[in-house]
């Protein structure tokens, strides 16, 4: 099974092309790809947590905007979030070996943080893996779960902050309900200031 080729990185030092948040979520969604296809098995892989039961698809754009330092003076975000899949084998090792000489061979510094077992059958194993322009990787392989989460480079170009006000928008309109009518002695009842700017206010919040 062949593993699509990652686009080239691009330095994030000031002065350097920012990347943008569409740029960002696409880099994203092939790291992700390229590493459920370096394990040798592209089916089964849940977007979150294994229990949620959300099928992996990078369109639902389900990310997380951690903030990674800075790039100059100015605040920078990278786009991040993780797979994950039932185990393979009980035995994480074979996995973890294969997503390490895989990574290596593209060019990340790939460190073993943690490689244990219980002595009754359980083991567990952690990988971080680095590159220089800021993209991790992360592998956590057990005896039920293999999960790989995935970061981005840093950047701090203005859409990135664009794109998360519009999500949270978005959802705050989809989960807070328009105010319930109320019956009124009078048609010339004036409206309250607050009921007239719910919507407003909604829009706004955490901002």
């Amino acid at each position: 099974m062949s593993v699509p080729a990652l686009r080239d990185p691009v330095p994030n030092t000031p002065g350097a092309p920012q990347k943008t948040i569409t740029e960002l979520l696409t880099q994203w969604a092939d790291l992700t790809n390229a590493a459920i296809a370096a394990t040798g098995d592209t089916d089964g892989w849940f977007r979150g947590p294994l229990q949620n039961g959300k099928p992996w698809d990078p369109a639902a754009e389900e990310v997380s905007l951690p903030p990674c330092g800075t790039v100059g003076s100015k605040a920078a975000h990278q786009v991040s979030n993780g797979v994950t899949h039932e185990a393979f084998e009980s035995d994480p090792h074979p996995i973890a070996d294969k997503l390490t000489a895989y990574w290596e061979s593209q060019g990340f510094t790939v460190v073993r943080t943690v490689d244990w077992a219980d002595g009754k059958g359980w083991m567990d194993i952690a990988i971080r893996a680095d590159r220089p322009d800021g993209v991790q990787y992360g592998l956590t392989a057990t005896t039920r779960i293999v999960a790989i989460d995935v970061s981005t480079e840093c950047s701090t170009d203005p859409s990135i902050d664009a794109w998360a006000e519009e999500k949270t928008n978005r959802r705050l309109r989809t989960e807070i309900p328009a105010p319930a009518p109320t019956a009124s002695p009078s048609a010339e009842t004036p409206k309250s200031d607050a009921g007239g700017g719910s919507n407003e206010a909604a829009e706004w919040f955490g901002f």
